[in-house]
């Protein structure tokens, strides 16, 4: 997670409310994990029903599958149960039936016939009520997933041994927030660094809605820091994050540890079509739930609210769904990969043990850095990768797009909606604007991370997976400039000016800072590619009867 949150989390706390991270997970069959068809079957009448549905039906019923019991199966075969589990396994995350096989030509006929209805179903691309939650998977579901570490609930923290302790602290935590007051997080390294300025943003091709100068930066570094164990201690360890804790015994994920699937007819041979995610998520998005958020978004959008602030919301909502993505494309590659949750890394590192003794000017400077990466990526020879996401939001205001599309916009919005949906096509490289957060979390988590995963994933076209390669030159010049925003403007309470360093030839190290910024920009466009993901492979929540999920709740 980037940022501070302190900004966004007053208005989160309204547009995402604790309970609506609940989903309905207890009527299975109702477009189930474990039911491809579309309603439950009819007891009374069931002769449209293949045979081995049926049998699959009443051994789940009887075995207690919504009691949680089913986990033990983990896709092996059910003899005391007497049936298959091919519903199991045919089930897509995004609303179809594309593992079920060898059914009978009543059920494939009614597939095809919902599949052209589905198709008749056009998304609306323009609306007033945008679903920032939409399909999302909440964080404290994901924080279950069996191959996903969580962090402890931050009031069972009770004392830290060491400085890096703090790590421990969830990024949702007032104790994670209270960390950054003072230190030079990855929140504002990329503006203390200058990337944010008009000119050198230009050069970079930063987006000018994001050169906000270096002001924020300098106001963090200017404020009080927590340096000392003991006072770190006694101010973080006190507790306050009294959370709700589930109580459900329902289950959220059934695990697919066999990494396949189960014949239809024959449950001892093995499917030609493998479950694609590690588990199967098991709630579902009611109807309910949908009139609740409809009734709650409209309320917040339709009060003024900035059209802006949805595309913030959209990239803190859907941050666990990115990381299931990320999680379950290693999965494949192995098994006994896991994503462990993270908080503030880095307290721990030396530079940041700043005293009245030190020996240096650049530990003189008081410069103390902290990173929080989204997730860490832990591989079975003890391998450590960052792993940070992005999500791009696909609602736009509805005349955000220039004069070319304000010509149009009558015909593409004949109701004079708020919002519209815009989706680009994401090029395979890091935002320049990123790389000091990259190498920062890199830095953080210590020597032997050698390399950050990021993942920029869309609503609709899928998601790009790329590898950014840690280099400690670049590393050691980023501190370099880092200290020198701190000696330069922080220390001397001298807010800076427009383009500073850019344009600085008070200290004859302007040519130094162009090539430092030359090499970031060569950095951000020769990352490695590591695969595209289609969005078929994204697995996010369906709704209870299977039908489509539009973008727009109006």
């Amino acid at each position: 997670m980037s940022g501070d949150g302190s900004a966004v989390f007053a208005a989160a706390s309204f547009l995402i409310p604790s309970q609506a991270l609940k989903f309905s997970g207890h009527d299975v069959w109702r477009g189930g994990p474990l039911n491809g068809r579309t309603t439950r079957p009819n007891s009374s009448s069931n002769h449209d029903e293949p045979p081995q549905n049926r049998k699959a039906r009443a051994a789940m019923t009887n075995e207690g599958v919504i009691k949680g019991d089913w986990q033990s199966t983990q896709f092996e075969s059910l003899d005391r149960t007497r049936g298959s589990m091919t519903e199991a396994i045919g089930t897509s995350c995004d609303g179809g039936v594309n593992g079920t096989v060898l059914l009978d030509s009543k059920t494939r006929a009614k597939g095809t016939k919902k599949r052209k209805d589905a198709k008749r179903r056009q998304m609306s691309r323009t609306g007033n009520i945008p679903d920032i939650q939409w399909r999302a998977i909440p964080m404290e579901h994901l924080r279950n997933h069996p191959c996903f570490v969580p962090l402890p609930y931050p009031d069972e923290i009770v004392r830290l041994k060491v400085l890096e302790d703090v790590r421990y602290f969830r990024q949702d935590s007032w104790q994670w927030d209270a960390l950054h007051a003072g230190r030079c997080t990855t929140s504002q390294a990329a503006a203390a660094l200058g990337l944010l300025e008009p000119k050198v943003g230009g050069f970079l091709g930063i987006p000018r809605s994001l050169r906000k100068g270096g002001i924020g930066a300098y106001q963090r570094l200017r404020q009080t820091a927590l340096r000392d164990l003991d006072d770190i201690s006694e101010v973080l360890c006190t507790g306050g994050n009294r959370e709700k804790r589930a109580t459900s015994t329902a289950p959220l994920w059934i695990s697919n540890k066999s990494r396949g699937s189960v014949h239809s007819k024959n449950p001892g041979r093995k499917a030609t079509q493998q479950y694609p995610f590690a588990a199967i998520y098991v709630p579902r998005m009611t109807e309910a739930e949908c009139n609740e958020r409809r009734n709650r978004l409209g309320h917040f959008f339709k009060s003024g609210a900035s059209p802006f602030l949805a595309r913030m919301q959209w990239g803190s909502a859907q941050e666990a769904t990115a990381l299931l993505t990320a999680l379950n494309y290693f999965w494949k590659k192995d098994p006994h990969i896991v994503i462990k949750e993270v908080g503030m890394c880095g307290a721990g590192l030396e530079m940041n043990r700043t005293n009245s003794s030190a020996s240096n000017e650049e530990e003189d400077t008081g410069l103390i850095i902290g990173a929080s990466p989204d997730a860490v990526i832990q591989y079975p020879n003890g391998t450590l990768e960052a792993l940070e996401v992005k999500n791009h939001c696909p609602f736009v205001p509805a005349t955000f797009g220039g004069k070319k599309f304000k010509k149009t916009s009558t015909k593409g919005n004949p109701q004079n909606h708020i919002f519209r949906i815009r989706e680009l096509p994401i090029e395979p490289n890091v935002p320049a604007a990123y790389i000091p957060q990259l190498m920062m979390e890199m830095l953080a988590l210590g020597p032997s991370c050698r390399s950050a995963v990021m993942v920029r994933q869309t609503a609709t076209t899928g998601a790009v997976i790329l590898r950014l390669h840690r280099d400690d030159e670049w590393i050691s010049e980023m501190l370099f400039w880092l200290h020198r925003f701190m000696d330069d403007f922080v220390n001397k309470s001298e807010a800076p000016p427009p383009n500073f360093f850019w344009e600085d030839d008070q200290h004859g190290s302007c040519d130094r800072y162009r090539d430092f910024i030359s090499r970031t920009k060569q950095i951000s466009e020769s990352v490695e590619l590591v695969d595209f993901v289609s969005h078929k492979e994204i697995q996010r929540v369906v709704s209870a009867d299977r039908r489509q999920l539009p973008l727009f709740l109006d």
